[in-house]
């Protein structure tokens, strides 16, 4: 806040305010100047602290009329003036304009400084209501570039609000973006009426364009409603490639660049290249085979970067906005080449692995088995088929991020120690399973070279000492159920698995679960009543650990449901018996107790 000493005109107080709308319920944050002079009073009000974008101008006469207005929600330290002059025109004499402090000490300057017509005593207290911070909000913070951004804009959660735009709010995925600091809000930009609502008050907005066919319009129609909330400052996502027309990913990002630095708006826009955590994607080949493909020569580099970096750098430029404004940011990595990642792959799996060259044809046909639409894989293809011949969008080593994070950025090495626990889990269960083979392979050649006796006699001690063996594991499996042990749960609303302490309480009946190794402390629950039922066992094969849940290995998923609720999923690592020791303990307990 600043001071000045009276003059004619006199400054008196200046703060954020946020200002009642010409439309009922729009309210917005601005910077508010007052000053007094000629027997009447002068409030301007702007976009920002900065003062150059002025949104208009009250006249208010000497008896301001200034009465204090009932709280209403989160609408709180509320006053009234009466306005004699506006200079937008959008008030009649006489009219009256609500605003609201961001604190109740705040408040109380403004009501002195009316009520005297002179700068009050001391200094404003800093803004520490959600009024009073600048908002910052990502458009698109479901994928994995909003996820990144987001994540790193919660370390600047104590200088600003920090919004996560989703299209579905109520989706267990975008709860998970919910933390300390930030708030969930719908906009979904094939429905820009959703989204000017949620950025009214938003200083800087990042626009991650969708990964969707029509992304040129949804990406135009995400600046647009930033514009036409009043935004000061929009951040877009773009594409290294966008300079070289005629190719997919250019032809889309070419016209929402231009409509960027046409729309008025202060700006800034980020290339990126392709992602490093790309080839994660073969996580299951790289730790059971020692191998992963792409259709480039082992020894090409690109400049691929890690999402992470990528995220923390577009929150730094969000924060710091003004740093930033009117350029063109090209966020790429350090270039590298696939054998440097096979090298990296080897160090933490002891093993060596190797990167295989395909043709482009195999490689499409990967991509599209995985589920990516044609047109993407199109345009992914002439990024490689880019980095093949050269050119320096996706090669070189020029870059913004070192300059903006201020530190090393991420490596094949890095990145390859981050999921090394997720390969090693991966490798371990491949072993182990060609392990068993190999045993029983042998346990089977002995068997025939038996006599037809002695074979009997094996067969039946085999058989012996593997029930033993089963009763044993389903012994400590049944002792597990009540005492409580690590299981992979999921509800049945969520994609993947993760590992809970799970226990059965006979006493309570209840199924409980907890994110601790203990049953002491917060804990989840579902009654086990009559109407619960509980399926048959159905058996899930191994699979690595994605970016949102742990990684599996082989066992049987049973389903606990309850009517009108999310059912309950727990993966039974074993074998079928596993599960049905724990299908027998959960349905005795749904079971009422026949009377007396």
């Amino acid at each position: 806040f600043n001071y000045t000493k009276m003059s004619a005109p006199a400054l008196l107080l200046e703060g954020w305010l946020v200002k009642d709308g010409n439309m009922l319920g729009s309210w917005k944050n601005r910077f508010c100047s007052l000053t007094f002079a000629d027997n009447q009073f002068t409030l301007d009000y702007y976009v920002s602290d900065n003062k150059t974008e002025k949104k208009g101008t009250f006249v208010i006469p000497r008896k301001s009329g200034f009465a204090k207005v009932a709280d209403s929600g989160d609408i709180k330290n509320c006053f009234s003036l009466e306005v004699s002059q506006s200079g937008s025109g959008s008030r009649k004499a006489g009219a009256k304009v609500t605003f609201s402090a961001p604190t109740i000490e705040s408040y109380v300057l403004w009501e002195k400084a009316f009520l005297n017509a002179k700068a009050p005593v001391g200094v404003m207290p800093g803004v520490g209501k959600s009024f009073g911070k600048p908002e910052l909000m990502v458009i698109g913070a479901s994928g994995y570039v909003g996820v990144a951004t987001i994540n790193s804009l919660a370390s600047f959660a104590k200088d600003f609000i920090i919004k996560a735009g989703v299209r579905d709010v109520s989706s267990a995925k975008n709860s998970s973006l919910v933390g300390a600091g930030i708030k969930l809000v719908q906009a979904d930009m094939s429905k820009p009426k959703t989204l000017v609502p949620a950025l009214s008050g938003v200083k800087v907005a990042f626009v991650v364009v969708p990964g969707h066919a029509d992304r040129t319009a949804l990406g135009i129609a995400g600046i647009k409603a930033c514009k036409d909330a009043g935004v000061q400052h929009v951040v877009v996502l773009s594409v290294c490639s966008v300079v070289k027309p005629g190719t997919i990913f250019a032809d889309q990002f070419t016209p929402i660049e231009e409509y960027t630095k046409t729309c008025g708006m202060p700006y800034t826009i980020v290339r990126l290249p392709m992602f490093m955590e790309n080839v994660l994607g073969q996580m299951q080949s790289i730790a059971t085979t020692q191998q992963f493909y792409t259709p480039l020569d082992s020894h090409l580099e690109q400049n691929c970067a890690s999402v992470g970096d990528i995220g923390e750098a577009v929150a730094k430029i969000m924060a710091k906005s003004e740093n930033y404004v009117n350029k063109t940011l090209s966020l790429t990595g350090t270039p590298v080449n696939e054998s440097q990642f096979a090298a990296a792959f080897s160090e933490v799996l002891e093993k060596t692995v190797t990167h295989v060259p395909v043709p482009y044809s195999a490689s499409k046909q990967s991509m599209m088995d995985m589920g990516m639409p044609e047109w993407q894989v199109d345009g992914v293809i002439e990024l490689y088929k880019l980095v093949a011949s050269g050119e320096a969008c996706l090669t070189s080593a020029v870059s913004d991020l070192p300059a903006i994070l201020r530190r090393d950025l991420a490596t094949p090495q890095s990145l390859a120690a981050y999921v090394a626990p997720g390969l090693k889990a991966i490798k371990a269960a491949a072993e182990y399973e060609a392990q068993v083979a190999a045993a029983e392979a042998e346990e089977k050649l002995k068997s025939m070279k038996l006599a037809a006796g002695e074979a009997d006699a094996a067969i039946k001690a085999a058989e012996k000492a593997a029930a033993e063996k089963a009763a044993a594991h389903v012994k400590a499996t049944r002792a597990m159920i009540f005492n409580g042990g690590a299981v992979l749960k999921k509800m049945g609303n969520e994609q993947a698995f993760k590992s809970r302490y799970v226990w059965i309480d006979e006493d309570k009946k209840t199924i409980n679960w907890s994110k601790t190794d203990t049953k002491e402390g917060t804990f989840k629950s579902i009654v086990l009543s009559p109407g619960i039922v509980v399926s048959a066992p159905t058996f899930s094969a191994a699979k690595p650990a994605g970016m949102f849940g742990a990684a599996e290995p082989d066992g049987y998923i049973i389903t606990v449901t309850e009517s009108g609720k999310p059912s309950l999923d727990l993966k039974i690592e074993g074998t079928v018996a596993d599960a049905n020791v724990w299908i027998t303990a959960l349905q005795l307990l749904c079971v009422p107790k026949a009377k007396n």
